[in-house]
């Protein structure tokens, strides 16, 4: 007599620690060039290329998941799962970013301060509100308020993405199957 196969649901926690870590990764390498070559000029095209490591990173997950429970995910597995692999994104990524503001290159956040405000310039704000802002910045511009930051962001545009993503790729199983 052989016994029963029961099939085992694979891990939200597995999967979203495996693609947080290697969108954080895929962050870092992106943040990394900017800081390097200092080449943060265009907050635009940053944010759109943030926008799509993160979304790539929410849809491997959820196809990876997908794939491993049957080709079946529910809307809140999908859910946990993209805000899990955010969240852990951001962290890294967030840590990362501190620690390199803070030992690596300290004069980092001024030169991003100055490249953001530059812009805001060539949009015609005045001279006098650019200061007031700048000095606003820099006093906020704490490691821990980066790594803070990071944290808010990976939760809310984790959430957001993942609303959205989830919605998309979920799959109910049939009910009689």
């Amino acid at each position: 007599m052989t016994e029963p196969h029961y099939e085992t649901k694979p891990s939200i926690l597995k999967i979203a620690l495996k693609w947080g870590l290697l969108t954080g990764l895929v962050s870092i390498i992106y943040a990394l060039f900017g800081f390097v070559t200092e080449s943060f000029g265009n907050f635009l095209i940053t944010l759109l290329v943030s926008l799509i490591i993160s979304i790539l990173g929410i849809v491997m997950a959820l196809k990876e998941f997908r794939e491993k429970n049957g080709g079946y995910m529910t809307y809140g597995e999908g859910l946990l799962l993209g805000v899990g692999a955010m969240v852990i994104a951001s962290i890294l990524s967030g840590l990362f970013a501190m620690l390199y503001m803070q030992f690596v290159d300290p004069m980092i956040g001024e030169k991003m301060v100055d490249a953001t405000l530059e812009q805001m310039e060539g949009f015609g704000v005045d001279a006098d509100a650019l200061e007031e802002q700048r000095e606003m910045i820099l006093a906020e511009n704490t490691p821990l308020n980066q790594l803070w930051g990071a944290l808010k962001n990976g939760l809310f545009g984790g959430l957001f993405l993942s609303l959205i993503i989830s919605a998309i790729m979920k799959r109910k199983r049939p009910e009689f199957e």
